[in-house]
Formats: structure tokens, C-alpha cells, sequence
């Protein structure tokens, strides 16, 4: 797997963060470095969202990257007995959709049971929804779309379906947010990160990624009109969501 260096250099001016082939090459390393739990969390949704597929019906991982959380679904719905499913991953970067599709041909051949799509994720289709994951992407949506989006998703969504949210979170207060910051940033130079990377990283990431708060996020989720919304995984300023339609 390729180590992220991308910040590791001094830059005389950071750019705006973007998925591009430079971030595609090095994102899974990337993601289990600068995400915690990473692959515990895309499993944790893999092992919902078994539980909530239903025969016939299509799980779309929307903002899908490298397809490791997508591959992880596949693999929990074939672990509980269905002998056919259809997953679809949909990512804005073709970068990005080039890569997934280089795993999932390295791990299936030509009988992968997911299709990848380069679309935005606010025009992409939902047909047939049983489930629908958005791991670590609704943070980057314009939050003058966010609800438009997420009421699209809970209208495409089949009876009893469900929508797995993971995000970066603020705090209530700001003293709060700025401990957890700091542990966050604890868990980085523990995994290899400098300073100078973690500070570049910020930066490029101002304005790009633009975090809420867990109340909003679950007010967002209930306005939209999911009957339930339960956290099952938190992190100090990270959190992961299940919204189930009724």
C-alpha cells in the first residue's frame, strides 16, 4: 500500500484539498492514518447493512473512493446467505472511481457484484434502495445541499431501508471541540504524521470539508423523515449514524 507523503514537503502556498490521482494512489493508507477506526467503522456498516438489505434491491455507497467499504458490504451480504446482490459506488473523481475499479477487479475478476459510477452523488439514480452509505462524504457537500440531498436519498429509499452516515463532528462548545481537535491530532502523529503534515492537511482542508455538530447532523436526519436515528459509533469529534425509513 502507498504512504501518504502528500503534505510532507513545505508548500509555499497550500491549494484546496481535492480527490485527485495524486490522493487516489495513497488514499487507503491515507484514510486508515487520518480516520480512526477506519475499517472497523466501514465493517460496523457492512455488518447493518446485512442486516437491512433486502432481496431484489441495490446498496449504493455514495462518495465510495476506493470501494473498501463497498468490497466490505459485498462481502457481509454474501456472508448472510444472498445469492445474488447488486451494489452500486458513486464517486465525483474519476481518480478515485479508477482505483475502486482496479480493486474490485483484483479481488473478483469480471463477476464483481459492484458497479462504479463517476457522478456527483446529488444527480446519481437511487432505484431500488434498500441501503445507502455515506461514509465520510456528507462532510464535504455543500451545506446549502445537505438537505436537499439527504431527503432525495430517504425518498429513494425502500420501506425499512436504511441510510449509514459517518462524519467528522463538531462539539457544543468550543472549549470542547478544541480537546477533541487535540486528541484527533494526538491520533495522527501517533500513526506517523508531522507536524507540518497535519498542519499543510488543515489547511487545504479549510472551508473543503465543513464539519456539524452531532445535533445538527441527527436534526438533519429527522427533518428529512427518518423514524429513527441512532448513533453506533463516536469517536471524540467523530460520529456514525444509522437513519432508518418507516
Amino acid at each position: 500500500m502507498p504512504r501518504d507523503r502528500i503534505f510532507d514537503t513545505p508548500m509555499p502556498g497550500v491549494a484546496p484539498f481535492v480527490f485527485n490521482s495524486e490522493v487516489a494512489r495513497v488514499f487507503d493508507d491515507m484514510a486508515d492514518r487520518s480516520i480512526p477506526w477506519y475499517r472497523q467503522v466501514e465493517q460496523m456498516s457492512a455488518s447493518l447493512s446485512a442486516e437491512f438489505y433486502q432481496a431484489g434491491s441495490i446498496l449504493y455507497d455514495l462518495g465510495c473512493s476506493t470501494a473498501t467499504g463497498t468490497i466490505l458490504a459485498a462481502e457481509a451480504l454474501k456472508a448472510k446467505g444472498f445469492d445474488s446482490v447488486s451494489l452500486v459506488g458513486v464517486d465525483n473523481s474519476p481518480a478515485m472511481c479508477q482505483r475502486a475499479r482496479e480493486k474490485l477487479e483484483e479481488m473478483y475478476g469480471e463477476d464483481s457484484p459492484v458497479v462504479i459510477r463517476n457522478e456527483s452523488i446529488e444527480d446519481t439514480s437511487l432505484d431500488k434502495a434498500s441501503v445507502i452509505l455515506m461514509n465520510y462524504t456528507l462532510q464535504f457537500v455543500s451545506p446549502l445541499k445537505r438537505e436537499a440531498l439527504v431527503r432525495k436519498i430517504y425518498e429513494s429509499l425502500e420501506h425499512n431501508g436504511i441510510l449509514i452516515v459517518s462524519d467528522k463532528t463538531t462539539q457544543s462548545h468550543t472549549d470542547m471541540s478544541r480537546i477533541f481537535i487535540d486528541k484527533y491530532y494526538d491520533f495522527k502523529r501517533a500513526n506517523g504524521y508531522s507536524e507540518l503534515e497535519i498542519s499543510q492537511k488543515r489547511e487545504a482542508l479549510e472551508n473543503v470539508l465543513i464539519p456539524y455538530s452531532v445535533q445538527e447532523e441527527e436534526a438533519l436526519f429527522f427533518d428529512t423523515g427518518f423514524a429513527s436515528v441512532d448513533r453506533f459509533f463516536c469517536w471524540y469529534n467523530f460520529s456514525s449514524f444509522i437513519c432508518l425509513k418507516r
